[in-house]
């Protein structure tokens, strides 16, 4: 290849790149909204029937210490029915999205209305809808309960 065809391949190129680096920095990737915190309200939630609620209300029915016993086990079942399925594993490492459930679960555990009934009964059916999470879901209850304090 001679000089001049590299010389215009280089052009070519440059004026394909530049475009593109001037449209990133004009028109940034939207903001992705990050993990929101699970606060502990005292707020009074209501479960509505024959509507899906969405992962951060069933959190905010787990972490509130005002949930009554049937609001936890109907906050469960959605979750697991709605949003049981957690992201595959990056390798051998859990994905981002785990650290909503193991939020969730510690606020479960934490939640002075729910029983070993529940809180098993919560592990038991995240694990069956994810294997591969199984010690994962295991250490988060077992961090849960000792933070509970027993």
């Amino acid at each position: 290849m001679s000089t001049s065809t590299l010389i215009i391949i280089l052009i070519i190129l440059l004026l394909i790149l530049i475009p593109l680096l001037l449209s990133y920095i004009v028109y940034p990737d939207e903001k992705v909204q990050k993990n929101v915190p699970i606060t502990r309200s005292t707020k009074k939630l209501e479960i509505r029937k024959n509507e899906v609620l969405s992962f951060e209300e069933i959190a905010a029915i787990l972490g509130n210490k005002n949930s009554s016993k049937t609001d936890l086990v109907e906050a469960i079942e959605q979750l697991i029915r709605h949003h049981g399925k957690i992201h595959a594993k990056l390798g051998d490492l859990p994905h981002p999205d785990y650290k909503r459930y193991l939020t969730l679960i510690i606020n479960l555990c934490k939640n002075p209305q729910a029983d070993k009934n529940l809180i098993i009964s919560l592990d038991q059916k995240l694990r069956i809808k994810n294997p591969r999470y199984g010690l994962d879901i295991d250490d988060a209850v077992n961090k849960g309960i000792a933070a509970r304090g027993f």
